[in-house]
């Protein structure tokens, strides 16, 4: 199929390759793929286009290196992260702003976020934090996705899911844990829900997927703790306090468990399994 560029875009190409200074040679091809148009013509072209950026990022990024320049990085602050992937233009900057409020530019232009964007929501007793991966998949950009505990693929259609499973498989990105969500029109859903209306669904997903649970404190004759302490499944109460406190174990005597059974309120040791949306009161 033969990928039709407009005229501006071999202007711009040839701007591209003229160009001697490493950012604005980089900014250029940048402005070069948002031009070009999105179709299966195009599709060669675009990841070739994709892995030039990527190369000439590497190169920027250790010349920065060298000079001393410090190179700005999306940094943990929730107790899960979660990395928006998609192509350009499907609603990622929406789904953050949906999510978690956060003010991010939205734009019917291609190619708008230039960088990650992020966002914090409080979602039954954790900080979810989700970050906002551009679409032209560098891998300075990618890198978040290593540390990221889930990714949430945001397609138009099982063609752009193939593509996006193609570039997480080149990335070494495939067995992360994934959801995925669909938009569909000006919507974007989750499981037949859409998530403009109830995003409960998506974010319990997201929990469960992540393999963790929730631990609530109780400080002994005090209300219990509104954060969640987040552990993953089969943590006990050992590793309870070595997250909180390592010297609280040398002072441990025992915990009492508070949950829906008839044995809530039960006296356990170092060794007990914990369960998700567990009350913990520990005694030194």
């Amino acid at each position: 199929m033969p990928a039709n560029l407009p005229r501006e875009w071999y202007i711009l190409e040839e701007e591209f390759r003229n160009e001697k200074n490493l950012e604005k040679k980089i900014e250029l091809l940048k402005e070069l793929i948002a031009l070009t148009p999105k179709h299966k013509g195009t599709e060669n072209l675009l990841a070739e286009l994709r892995r030039r950026l990527s190369r000439l990022e590497d190169i920027l990024e250790k010349k920065s290196k060298r000079v001393g320049k410090k190179i700005k990085l999306i940094e943990k602050c929730g107790d899960i992260l979660v990395s928006i992937l998609g192509f350009t233009q499907v609603g990622k900057s929406t789904l953050l702003k949906l999510l978690t409020n956060a003010n991010v530019e939205i734009d019917d232009k291609p190619y708008t976020t230039k960088e990650p964007a992020t966002g914090v929501c409080f979602y039954k007793g954790v900080y979810i934090q989700f970050v906002e991966i551009p679409s032209f998949f560098l891998k300075k950009h990618l890198s978040i996705c290593h540390s990221s505990d889930l990714l949430l693929l945001l397609i138009r259609n099982e063609e752009e899911l193939r593509e996006l499973e193609k570039i997480l498989d080149e990335n070494k990105l495939k067995n992360k844990p994934n959801i995925v969500v669909k938009r569909v029109g000006g919507s974007i859903f989750f499981e037949n829900t859409e998530v403009n209306e109830n995003f409960c669904k998506l974010l319990d997903s997201i929990l469960k997927q992540t393999k963790v649970i929730r631990v609530f404190m109780k400080p002994p004759d005090k209300e219990v703790e509104r954060r969640a302490v987040v552990l993953k499944e089969g943590a006990t109460i050992k590793e309870l306090i070595e997250k909180l406190n390592t010297s609280w174990l040398k002072t441990f005597k025992f915990a009492r468990i508070f949950d829906k059974t008839k044995f809530s309120g039960r006296r356990v040791g170092l060794d007990y399994q914990l369960k998700d949306e567990d009350i913990v009161e520990l005694h030194f």
